[in-house]
Formats: C-alpha cells, structure tokens, sequence
C-alpha cells in the first residue's frame, strides 16, 4: 500500500516519557516527509505545545498539518484553521457548576490555547502541567468575569489515576448523552463536543486532501486514540498502550521509549 497520511499521537507515543523526541523517529521521520508523506501531529494537546516538536521534525508551511485540542482544531503550520470545534458558553456554566459541587479540581481550555480555572485556593499539579504544556498563560476566572460568548474547545477534569477511577462513571453519567468523554492521559479526564475525536478529525482532514482512508497510519496509546486507529488503513498501538487500543489496532509496536513510532513507519511506509 502506497501510504500518504500518517497520524501520530504524541504524548507516550511519540514522545518518551521525557518527553522528547528520539533520534531514530527523527531521522524516520524526515524520511517519510522527504517522500512525500503527510505526518500529523495529532494530539490533545494545544497549538503552542506542539509547534517546537513539528519544528524538530521539520513539518513546516502550508501543506503540511496538525490535530490540536483532541481533534476539536485542525490547521495547517503557518496557523491557517480549516476546522474548528467549541463548547458553548452554557456548557462551560454547567461544567464550571459541576466541577464545583463535586470539589473536582479542572481547567478549560480556549481556542487561543489558554488555560482557565477559578480555583484559586488549589490548583493542582496537572493544571500547571498543561498551563506551562499550552505556554499561553493561566488565568483565574470565575464564570462571570468572563465575555458572555465565551467559548472553550476542551474542559479538563483533573486528578490522579485512583481519583479519575473514582469519578469516572459519574462525568460520564453526566455528560455522555451530549459530549465525548475520555481518559487523555495520567491525570486528565476531558470532554470534547459530542463528535470531536481524532478519529473525525483524521477522516476529515484525509478527505480534504483528497487521501483514502487506507492510505492512512494512526500511531496511539491510550482510549481517546481509538477512534482514529479503527478507521485507518493500518492503526498501530503502542506496546505501552492500554488493553483497549490493542485490542482494535492491527499492528502492536515497540513502546514509546524504543522507537516504536520509528519502528512502525519503516515497516509500513519506508
């Protein structure tokens, strides 16, 4: 199969758990632009926490492209947007009530990549994680401080593993019927609108340039990967990847510290 898309998630994917970049995914990397392929970054994260990445790979200009927000963005690297999803202004009322009552620690995200929450008092470890990730500021607001068309492209429900575990099935119970939830990572539980996911972002980014569905890699690791990883041509999980990815992917590859992205595109589309 001649490949012309590939998708790749980010965070315990292509990055170690550093966070950085090893050489040999550079190197193939590189390899696979310098054929022609398209190479996606395709993360929950914001546009300012992926750009210095994308610059270390050498994905630059106007035809090349990146997946921010969980799918909820898609723009080119000179910063065009070709699509773009928010939650209303209502919605971020409830959730901000929400998280209040049940004492959840979170934060929201706007579609410039800041970071909004009001607890002030206590802002957790995965709150400042994400501010200095997004690189574009924290700011403490209370609902009503804010424009009446204030509108976010993702909020973040955050704690560790065993409290996310613990909460888990009520933010689904409470959010499932109009939005997409989903574990992210170690400490983010997040809520999308209702059809934002990788999976529909990847299908409609392939479409607008015109690539098969098969002719796409989708490289993950964790449950909001999925969507994109049933729908391409090849959907690769990580070996660090829950049970849940590799169980629908068709390919496992090395885990994120071993070159498993590297890995996966030799064998696919080098």
């Amino acid at each position: 199969m001649d490949y012309k898309l590939i998708a790749l998630d980010m965070d315990d994917t292509l990055l170690t758990s550093e966070k950085t970049i090893s050489t040999k995914n550079i190197s193939v990397i590189k390899k696979a632009l310098a054929k022609g392929i398209k190479v996606v970054l395709c993360s929950g994260r914001t546009h300012n926490a992926i750009t210095g990445y994308a610059e270390t790979l050498g994905i630059s200009g106007s035809e090349q492209y990146m997946i921010t927000n969980g799918g909820g963005i898609i723009e080119n690297m000179d910063g065009k947007v070709i699509y773009q999803q928010t939650l209303s202004n209502q919605f971020y009322r409830e959730f901000v009530d929400f998280a209040q009552r049940n004492r959840l620690n979170y934060n929201v995200v706007d579609s410039k990549g800041q970071t909004y929450t009001s607890h002030f008092e206590n802002i957790d470890k995965y709150t400042i994680t994400q501010a200095f990730e997004n690189d574009n500021g924290l700011l403490i607001r209370e609902p009503d401080e804010l424009p009446g068309d204030f509108e976010i492209v993702k909020a973040i429900i955050n704690g560790n593993e065993k409290k996310l575990d613990s909460i888990s099935q009520m933010v689904h119970e409470r959010f499932d019927q109009d939005y997409f939830v989903v574990r992210t990572g170690v400490g983010f539980l997040e809520i999308f609108p209702q059809h934002v996911n990788k999976g529909v972002a990847v299908k409609n980014l392939a479409e607008s340039l015109d690539i098969d569905l098969k002719q796409v890699i989708a490289m993950g690791d964790r449950d909001n990967d999925i969507p994109m990883i049933k729908l391409a041509g090849v959907g690769v999980a990580m070996d660090n990847a829950t049970e849940g990815v590799k169980e629908v992917c068709d390919f496992v590859t090395a885990d994120n510290n071993h070159d498993g992205v590297g890995l996966a595109i030799e064998k696919f589309a080098l």
